[in-house]
């Protein structure tokens, strides 16, 4: 038995390969592949396979066994302890090709028969590739040629299955390992919040999942279209960050592979011409390098060194490129979620300082609320507000930060003044300046000689600019654009409250005015209806005066009419009847005396009942239900009208003043039912329900348009009647529909 090998191996063929890789349109990865594709041996299963040759050429009869396996550059040979040396020293020299050799050479064979043996070959496959021969030596004898093929072919399958066995076995174990790898890069996005320790832990996997030399994570500065390292792991991995190792795109093979977005691999960089040393890593020999692309967009490279050449195998490329293709998805994930959560922070301070400054509408506190809340979010030495006021001139309405504020804020301008305003007002950009010391169109501001860095945001209330928002630094460069970003997300916030303090004041100002306009205002309607009030008084009280002077001049007419008047008819028909006692006998005198004798009757009945009416004695003798008993049969009764009258409740006594207008509102109503509404039915309900008078009064006459402005001399009496003595009146008519009259007088008002 021995072991051997070679480093040289025969030229790779330009025949077309089928891309087996990613990025591999051409073959050329393959090609590149192809001499460290073989299946290596591992050293636990050579005893075992060593066993198998020595019982497989027992079996068959053979006199020796040897197996040919391609290891990369070189090639593994295992005999038996039988083998000839002089073979064994061939075979170990011999240019093998597993892939192209379909028998052994000549001078091979030639070398076994002048050993006295017969040599066949069979190919040994793994995946369905060749990846080396079995050679068995049968010495020579009558045996057909077929029977040492066959015995030898079973040879060749069982070394192919032993061998098949180990490399699953191992590629399985890798396959789990990467798999792990896999997972943690995933796990890694939601664990770690760090962009620095991300992208130690990413290398850190790497390195030690893969067991390589130097393992370095290198991203694209775009701007300065530099790969710049970001971490690295291995034993130099220290002086590599140190020293801030840096490579320009499309320069070395790390470059090259951020250049074009495809991954690189070089065995032996010695024989590399993209490959550029570098002196802290000055014992590699073998890199590859792979892009972390996101879509078309190559992020930056993921670069594996070796010390030793040929330290790449197929499985590790695979799996590199699978964790490369997880790596700068990750990579990508952290940087929005490092983002969102720099949003979500910066929104919930603003969300925080929008609701300290929205909460107070003076417009001074507003102001130094917003300068104060404005250093959470944005660093500064200085701050100012400036707002446009009605004049159109700008004026810094609040400064904070300053040797003299005050001096600060009495300054005001017009914006054609200060050239820098413009693009602010007009433009609504936001502006950073490094250094207004050389910016030629920087117009200083007494008070403001500590600026150097100079940072403004425009105030924006719908589409008009009112103002700007600016902080400074007195050192150059020190605002970027997050900065301004920041500052105007802040003045947006920031401009709602200053522009609701605004209104506030304008609306305080407005209602002051208001407030005097309505006291004013107020003054002179109370004023007036205080005057209404004296004048209804005097009305009221001279309406009462009215009704008293009408009623005495009712009752001293009635008086008279009845003294006078009555008593005169009176006496006249007494002496009728006497003169017609004296003139007996003359029937056509007696005729006429009789005659006259009626008119004076009937005068007599018309004017008891026009003192009635002037004045009822009933009233003041009986009370109000016997004097309305007395009116209502006194109506002329026909076939036309029908009066009638009920009471319900026990009948209350009440003052003279509330019967007689109770009796005189009857009174009015019944005559206008009578002589305006050619009433057929009239009836009357006085009800005494204990707390008041009730009395409905209706009609089936024609009825009429009620408007309370347009109502006649008799229905103003009724109300006023009404009123006099503290009573409620409603009237509901329509054409054709009768009339109904009600009032109500309290008993407690009107109580005798």
């Amino acid at each position: 038995m021995g072991l051997g090998g070679s480093t040289n191996g025969p030229p790779l063929s330009a025949a077309p390969v089928r891309p087996l890789y990613r990025d591999d349109e051409d073959g050329t990865q393959a090609l590149r592949l192809k001499r460290f594709r073989s299946v290596e041996i591992p050293a636990a299963a050579r005893k075992d396979l060593l066993a198998r040759l020595e019982r497989a050429a027992r079996v068959i009869g053979a006199g020796w066994a040897a197996l040919l396996v391609e290891a990369g550059q070189t090639t593994e040979v295992v005999t038996t302890p039988d083998t000839p040396a002089s073979l064994h020293r061939l075979l170990a020299d011999m240019r093998y090709a597993a892939g192209t050799m379909s028998a052994p050479p000549a001078y091979v064979v030639q070398r076994a028969a002048s050993q006295g043996f017969v040599l066949v070959m069979r190919p040994v496959a793994t995946t369905g590739e060749v990846q080396g021969h079995v050679l068995l030596g049968f010495p020579h004898s009558n045996r057909p040629r077929g029977d040492f093929d066959d015995s030898v072919a079973l040879v060749a399958d069982d070394i192919s299955a032993f061998l098949e066995s180990h490399s699953l076995t191992g590629r399985m174990d890798r396959v789990h390992n990467h798999l792990s790898l896999i997972h943690r890069l995933g796990q890694m996005v939601t664990s770690i919040r760090e962009r620095e320790q991300l992208f130690a832990k990413i290398t850190e996997l790497v390195y030690a999942s893969l067991g390589f030399d130097h393992v370095q994570l290198l991203l694209i500065d775009e701007d300065r279209q530099r790969v710049s390292l970001v971490h690295a792991a291995g034993p130099l991995a220290e002086n590599l960050l140190s020293a801030g190792f840096g490579e320009e795109v499309g320069r070395g093979i790390i470059g090259r592979v951020a250049h074009t977005g495809y991954m690189w691999m070089s065995q032996n960089v010695s024989q590399d011409a993209h490959f550029v040393s570098n002196a802290l890593l000055p014992n590699t020999a073998s890199e590859l390098a792979m892009p972390l692309r996101l879509g078309h967009r190559v992020m930056g490279v993921l670069d594996i060194q070796s010390d030793r050449p040929d330290a790449f195998r197929q499985n590790d490329i695979l799996l590199l490129q699978t964790v490369a293709d997880q790596i700068a998805p990750v990579i990508e994930q952290h940087r929005l979620l490092a983002a969102e959560r720099r949003e979500r922070e910066l929104a919930n301070t603003l969300a925080d300082v929008s609701r300290i400054i929205s909460s107070r509408l003076d417009p001074r506190h507003v102001l130094e609320a917003v300068l104060m809340q404005l250093g959470r979010v944005v660093p500064n030495r200085g701050s100012r507000v400036t707002l446009m006021g009605e004049d159109g001139r700008m004026r810094v309405v609040a400064a904070k930060g300053y040797p003299d504020d005050g001096l600060v804020k009495r300054h005001s301008f017009v914006p054609s003044a200060a050239p820098l305003s413009r693009p602010v007002i007009e433009a609504h950009r936001t502006l950073i300046i490094d250094d207004v010391r050389n910016e030629p169109d920087w117009v200083w501001q007494p008070g403001t000689e500590q600026i150097v860095s100079w940072c403004s945001a425009p105030l924006v209330h719908g589409n008009d600019c009112i103002g700007w928002l600016c902080v400074d630094w007195p050192e150059p460069g020190f605002f970027s654009t997050e900065h301004g970003r920041v500052v105007r997300a802040f003045a947006d916030q920031a401009v709602v409250a200053i522009e609701n303090a605004r209104l506030f004041e304008r609306a305080r100002e407005l209602s002051d005015i208001l407030e005097y306009k309505v006291a004013d205002r107020t003054r002179l309607l109370r004023e007036a209806h205080d005057e209404i009030a004296n004048k209804a008084r005097e009305l009221h009280a001279l309406w009462r005066r009215v009704v008293d002077v009408q009623e005495r001049e009712r009752q001293r007419i009635a008086y008279d009419l009845h003294d006078s008047v009555a008593q005169s008819i009176m006496a006249a028909t007494y002496q009728l009847q006497t003169i017609r006692k004296r003139l007996r006998g003359d029937e056509d005198l007696d005729h006429r005396l009789t005659e006259c004798q009626a008119t004076l009757d009937a005068s007599l009945t018309e004017m008891k009942q026009i003192i009635y009416a002037l004045r009822p004695n009933v009233l003041d003798e009986l009370g109000l239900v016997a004097a309305l008993e007395n009116y209502v049969s006194a109506l002329p009764q026909s076939a036309e009208l029908v009066a009638s009258l009920s009471v319900r409740g026990t009948p209350a006594a009440l003052n003279p003043e509330a019967e007689l207008a109770i009796f005189r509102i009857v009174q009015e109503a019944c005559q206008n039912a009578i002589r305006h509404a050619a009433a057929k039915s009239l009836t009357l309900h006085l009800t005494y329900s204990g707390r008041s008078v009730d009395v409905r009064i209706v009609d089936d006459g024609h009825g009429f348009v009620f408007d309370d402005a347009k109502m006649g001399l008799g229905l103003v009496g009724i109300r006023e009647r009404t009123q006099v003595v503290g009573g409620a009146l409603t009237i509901k008519t329509a054409p054709g529909e009768g009339t109904l009259v009600m009032f109500s007088i309290p008993l407690e008002a009107s109580a005798a």
